[in-house]
């Protein structure tokens, strides 16, 4: 399949650029110490939480697609349900697809603002840790896309930081120490969070005003207080 690529200018809304996500997943970035305690944080603690709310809301079989799969370390712990749930892993960055967990049966490289599947043929569509990096004005281009490709009745599940997040506030700390010993203070762990959910209030809106039902809002216990879970129906 082929998919068209958005250009984000991060100078003017802070978004992020397809160069920016190249550089975040290059092998070298990767493979330092901080990054390598995510990856771990990810299979021990998200990936759990990703496979209960999978289990809780999407059906038994079908195709479900990770829109900005990244390595879909967060996927490993899904069930497949004997071949019943076929995965596919989406993401603009190509190289990173290579490196997806062997959990995911299929690896699209695919713009999230231009979905590369046809109106209404997914079963259902997840991410974690993806809104968060748009504006406003762009996640909602981006929820149009998934309500386009999700099959009607189907549901959508995002995994987006709270402002209140704890895991997060304390990574803010440690990038605040270490940029105060360094000349240049752009050190960070993660692409900058523009999106974050203020409130439960905000999450629901969120959903209503791209035309989904709100089927349930995680407050964050399941993933240790760092993400809020969405879960939305195509009305």
């Amino acid at each position: 399949m082929s998919s068209s690529t958005i250009e984000i200018n991060t100078k003017s809304d802070g978004a992020l650029s397809q160069e920016d996500w190249s550089e975040h997943w290059s092998t070298d970035k990767q493979q330092s110490p901080a990054q390598r305690f995510f990856s771990f944080y990810r299979k021990a603690v998200f990936a759990r939480t990703v496979c209960y709310f999978f289990d809780r809301y999407f059906p038994d079989r079908g195709v479900f697609v990770e829109a900005g799969s990244g390595t879909s370390e967060t996927s490993f712990r899904i069930s497949k349900n004997s071949g019943g749930r076929v995965l596919v892993a989406t993401d603009i960055v190509h190289a990173v697809l290579k490196h997806c967990h062997p959990i995911m049966d299929d690896r699209v490289c695919g713009d999230i603002f231009n979905l590369p599947y046809a109106d209404d043929s997914v079963d259902g569509i997840w991410n974690v840790g993806v809104m968060e990096h748009f504006t406003q004005n762009q996640i909602d281009r981006i929820m149009g896309e998934f309500y386009r490709v999700l099959k009607p009745g189907h549901r959508l599940i995002l995994l987006i930081p709270g402002k209140d997040s704890v895991p997060q506030k304390m990574l803010r700390v440690v990038e605040k120490i270490v940029n105060a010993r360094r000349e240049v203070k752009n050190f960070r762990f993660h692409p900058p969070e523009i999106s974050q959910i203020s409130s439960m209030k905000q999450a629901r809106e969120l959903l209503n005003r791209n035309n989904f039902d709100c089927l349930h809002i995680d407050y964050g216990w399941r993933s240790l207080m760092a993400f809020k879970t969405l879960v939305g129906v195509k009305n």
